[in-house]
Formats: C-alpha cells, sequence, structure tokens
C-alpha cells in the first residue's frame, strides 16, 4: 500500500529507516503507531 500511495519514495525510505532507528535506539522511550489507523490511533489517545 506504502508504494502505490508515495509521492516522494527517496523521502518515505528515509523517514522509514529514521523511525526503525528510533525504535531501535529508544524503544523503551517512545511508542510508534500508525495515525492513519483509526483503532491504533485511539488506543494511543
Amino acid at each position: 500500500m506504502q508504494t502505490r500511495s508515495e509521492v516522494h519514495h527517496d523521502l518515505r525510505l528515509g523517514a522509514q529507516t529514521r523511525l526503525r532507528e528510533l525504535v531501535r535506539d529508544h524503544g523503551d522511550e517512545v511508542s510508534v503507531f500508525s495515525a492513519h489507523d483509526p483503532w491504533e490511533l485511539y488506543r494511543y489517545r
């Protein structure tokens, strides 16, 4: 789905890489979730 709706491929991949690094380095301090999924977003409200 991501590749079909992306606007800038390189920017999307870069952001994805940075999010993975954030979770790897600070996973005990942050939660990463999809704000595009209303059920997942609701859990974090």
